[in-house]
């Protein structure tokens, strides 16, 4: 049996999979595909996050996210202090989620420039008429 697989996967496991007998077909990324596998891998461990049912597997998905984020800062050339003065930035400017507000909808007039940003994201952003 051959099980297509197509994603990302750690340094490791090619090693762990041949030494259960599995046989692995396996490549090395260019600069391009790994960046972008690595946000594949990104999304694939934040589904997982969202699949957690207690502590310690939530624990285990956040140290991929973190894992998969390391990677992907290294692969661009970012630092940990540059995303660090980012997420300040933005806190500084815009809070954090301290206060746990969740926003229902938004409603606006025909015209407003605000309304553009939600009506080019139609799919995140759904009309409630």
């Amino acid at each position: 049996m051959r099980f297509r697989v197509q994603k990302l996967i750690r340094d490791r496991l090619p090693a762990i999979m041949r030494a259960q007998g599995l046989a692995v077909f396996d490549r090395r990324l260019d600069d391009d595909e790994f960046v972008a596998a690595l946000k594949d891998k990104l999304l694939e461990e934040a589904r997982e996050v969202h699949e957690a049912a207690s502590p310690a597997e939530l624990a285990d998905e956040l140290a991929d996210v973190m894992e998969v984020i390391a990677a992907l800062m290294q692969a661009s050339g970012l630092r940990p202090d540059d995303i660090e003065a980012r997420r300040q930035a933005k806190r500084a400017e815009r809070g954090g989620f301290d206060q746990r507000v969740f926003n229902a909808a938004v409603e606006a007039q025909d015209g407003l420039p605000a309304a553009d940003y939600y009506l080019a994201r139609p799919t995140q952003y759904p009309r409630e008429d």
